[in-house]
């Protein structure tokens, strides 16, 4: 049987790695889903470009361990156009993310300019 100690250590971090994995699933899910009715093959490939590079370097699991949602990080829009109703993931393409805080998503664009995808409805957001 387990330490008192290691069981506090496992229930501490039980809800955090379930939230990774719930993310990991959405990305998944994400990754499969069939681009939203208006938007181009080109444009569905560089979303899914960004995400999947979002993945792979470790922002994904910084973001939900932040609380970020899987909705805010994959959500696939019914169409293109609903950028509001777009998830931050989805919207990287080929720019580099350079900082995932439990406010904002940084990414550099290819003119060397920072830009930030906040979370709505927050409230640390002014």
């Amino acid at each position: 049987m387990p330490s008192p100690a290691v069981v506090a250590l496992l229930k501490g971090v039980k809800p955090a790695l379930l939230h990774v994995l719930a993310a990991r699933e959405a990305a998944r899910a994400a990754f499969e889903a069939q681009s939203p009715s208006d938007c181009s093959e080109p444009r569905w490939a560089m979303a899914q470009y960004g995400l999947q590079h979002f993945v792979e370097d470790g922002w994904s699991d910084s973001a939900a361990l932040m609380g970020w949602t899987p909705e805010e990080l994959y959500r696939v829009p019914p169409v293109w156009s609903r950028v509001d109703l777009t998830a931050a993931a989805l919207l990287i393409g080929d720019r580099k993310v350079i900082a995932v805080t439990e406010a904002s998503i940084a990414i550099e664009t290819r003119s060397g300019s920072h830009l930030k995808f906040r979370r709505i409805g927050r409230e640390h957001i002014a």
